[in-house]
């Protein structure tokens, strides 16, 4: 039987839409091979640089200092593991469940413990997801009321999952990801930016301890990919990449009914919604992979879906579960 992958987070709808306007041909010989050498810890100037741009892009904020990092992952872990050290925060507060996969296994690894959002006071920081995932909601958060340090993190946030103005929480830091802003998502290149001197030393301090400089290899694929687009191919890409998620959203809306017609959300790249015993029968039959409700905090009640997959896939998968349903 076919199996359809809707469970791991692999945003490939953006990715065929940015391959497709970049006319992306890196190649790599041995010749190329010999003259890699160690980027420097905090990230190369020109991918800094760059970085800068394509945040003013996505977000209209500026920001004085710019870290690259192993991935968003590494990019909140190392945020989170600053606070901790610097400050001897040991509580993080995320939203309640559902919440994404790995934030539990990044606020051990920082050596902290994990709240949810109700739990407002000093000596914590807030790890807020806007866009979040995998609900596709938006997150304000002020300072005004929370005096703990915030990190956003902010991959799914701009014009490609999100277009238009939406709000965005107040921060101390913000972390993204090229993986997820071009659907490369094997490039593990992601960043940390804030406008805290101090803040900005001692997570560079932890980048230094952590990686060996971020791979030469990826950082020769980002500069030689999304450094070379014009603002006309930014456009464009954008634009293809929204048509992608808003076909895949359609597509995937025929199949409200069977999780009790919760309706697929217009932001992020995600459905989540409950499965009863007819509905988990029916996604077995069809072949349907996703991630179950316990992987992100919840009950198994729930399931999420990525409907950031690719296109015929998508369009496949919906077709075969209402194939069976009629069966």
């Amino acid at each position: 039987m076919k199996t359809y992958d809707l469970g791991w987070g692999e945003s490939v709808a953006v990715r065929q839409a940015f391959l497709k306007v970049s006319n992306a041909n890196v190649n790599f010989d041995f010749n190329a091979l010999s003259n890699l050498g160690y980027p420097k810890h905090e990230g190369e100037p020109e991918l800094i640089e760059l970085t800068r741009q394509i945040i003013k892009r996505q977000t209209g904020n500026h920001y004085n200092h710019i870290l690259i990092t192993n991935g968003a992952t590494g990019g909140v872990t190392i945020a989170l593991r600053s606070f901790c050290q610097s400050r001897g925060i040991k509580e993080c507060v995320t939203r309640k469940p559902p919440y994404f996969r790995l934030y539990p296994h990044m606020i051990r690894s920082a050596g902290m413990y994990q709240t949810y959002e109700e739990a407002y006071g000093i000596d914590r920081v807030f790890l807020v997801d806007s866009l979040s995932n995998p609900l596709g909601t938006f997150s304000e958060m002020k300072k005004d009321s929370v005096k703990s340090p915030i990190i956003w993190d902010s991959v799914y946030y701009g014009n490609v999952y999100a277009p238009g103005n939406h709000p965005q929480p107040d921060h101390d830091v913000l972390v993204g990801s090229y993986s997820k802003l071009t659907g490369l998502n094997g490039l593990r290149i992601g960043w940390i930016a804030c406008n805290d001197p101090s803040g900005y030393e001692k997570m560079k301090n932890l980048v230094t301890a952590e990686y060996c400089g971020i791979s030469a290899t990826s950082t020769k694929i980002v500069m030689e990919t999304v450094g070379k687009l014009s603002s006309k191919q930014w456009e464009e890409f954008e634009y293809k990449a929204q048509l992608n998620l808003d076909y895949n959203r359609e597509e995937f809306s025929k199949l409200e009914k069977f999780f009790g017609d919760t309706p697929v959300g217009k932001y992020g790249m995600f459905y989540y919604a409950p499965i009863d015993g007819a509905c988990l029968k029916l996604l077995i039959d069809s072949g349907i992979v996703w991630s179950p409700g316990s992987h992100l905090g919840d009950t198994n009640d729930f399931a999420r879906f990525n409907i950031g997959q690719d296109v015929k896939l998508i369009k496949e998968a919906v077709a075969t579960i209402l194939k069976n349903d009629r069966r």
